[in-house]
């Protein structure tokens, strides 16, 4: 199953979590809080917050839009750099790219992961994650392999989720054809 990524609610997302965080955060940090918020929301909704594809690397699991973006490497890191800046391993809220197109269960979502992971280490998340079973199932170490998301909804023990989280890709794709998304 393959969402389709959606960058203006990756970035407000991301601004969701880096102002709950004083504005200012490792970068790492972000890309595992936004991997749990797409996990828990794809078991509770069929879908994932960003759309975006995760992948399991040395550090965990990875939205690779997102990180291919902070990194600068996509068409839309000109965007993203306007609204949140990258010093390093630090990333930093410029300005506030809204919430617009997030659903007030997706910034409750947002809220309720930074709160929870609030008082962890990057590291200590890092740690975490690497106990995630679809990370596990798909790393080879030194690599960047995917993990489907229907493993991560087997994960949660959300089998039940599969069929939704289906249905919900072919209905926006059959939109998407439609009316050109």
């Amino acid at each position: 199953m393959h969402f389709r990524f959606d960058f203006w609610k990756a970035l407000q997302a991301a601004g969701v979590l880096l102002d709950a965080d004083d504005g200012c955060m490792e970068y790492i940090r972000l890309l595992k809080l936004l991997y749990v918020v797409d996990r828990e929301l794809l078991a509770e909704t069929g879908r994932t917050l960003t759309g975006d594809k995760a992948y399991a690397m040395d550090h965990g699991p990875v939205l690779s839009r997102v990180y291919s973006t902070i990194k600068g490497e996509t068409p839309d890191a000109g965007s993203w750099s306007d609204f949140v800046h990258r010093d390093g391993y630090k990333v930093e809220l410029r300005k506030d790219p809204g919430r617009g197109r997030l659903s007030k269960r997706e910034v409750a979502k947002l809220l309720d992961v930074a709160d929870r992971y609030r008082n962890m280490t990057e590291w200590e998340i890092v740690r975490q994650t690497h106990e995630f079973s679809e990370w596990a199932k798909h790393y080879v170490q030194g690599t960047s392999t995917p993990i489907p998301w229907d493993d991560a909804l087997r994960a949660v023990g959300r089998d039940d989720m599969i069929p939704i989280a289906e249905k919900e890709v072919a209905t926006r794709r059959a939109v998407d054809e439609l009316f050109g998304g």
